[in-house]
């Protein structure tokens, strides 16, 4: 999956109306970031208003969110954890370097010309 202090790119940032109220900062799609740690937490989350106005988290998913260095945010207030609000790891892919992209296309053997070692053939 991912490690601490791998760079990855955001690959999607659309997010729901409620999470402008709680993030301070949000990633963009095309952008680099640096994993400053992970850790087990909840999306999708579910809320319900009760009796005294009072918004309150009734379901969530749990997932696998992401701290980024290049971000921070508040932690997440219908935690008791006190756990920074951090996105989920499928908003990202790992950022492939020149070199890691060239050795793909050599093991995949990317390119249709006539290797050295390829016999000629000669016409019947």
């Amino acid at each position: 999956m991912f490690q601490t202090g791998q760079k990855v790119v955001c690959i999607n940032d659309q997010f729901e109306p409620w999470v402008y109220d709680l993030y301070t900062a949000l990633p963009k799609k095309d952008r680099i970031y640096t994993v400053r740690s992970m850790a087990a937490g909840r999306s999708n989350p579910k809320f319900s208003v009760n009796d005294d106005a009072e918004i309150q988290l009734t379901d969530a998913e749990f997932d696998i969110l992401l701290l980024l260095k290049e971000l921070q945010n508040p932690d997440d207030p219908h935690s008791s954890l006190k756990q920074e609000l951090g996105f989920r790891s499928e908003r990202f892919a790992p950022l492939q370097t020149d070199s890691e992209e060239a050795e793909e296309k050599e093991l995949i053997g990317v390119g249709t010309g006539k290797e050295d070692w390829e016999p000629e053939l000669q016409p019947a």
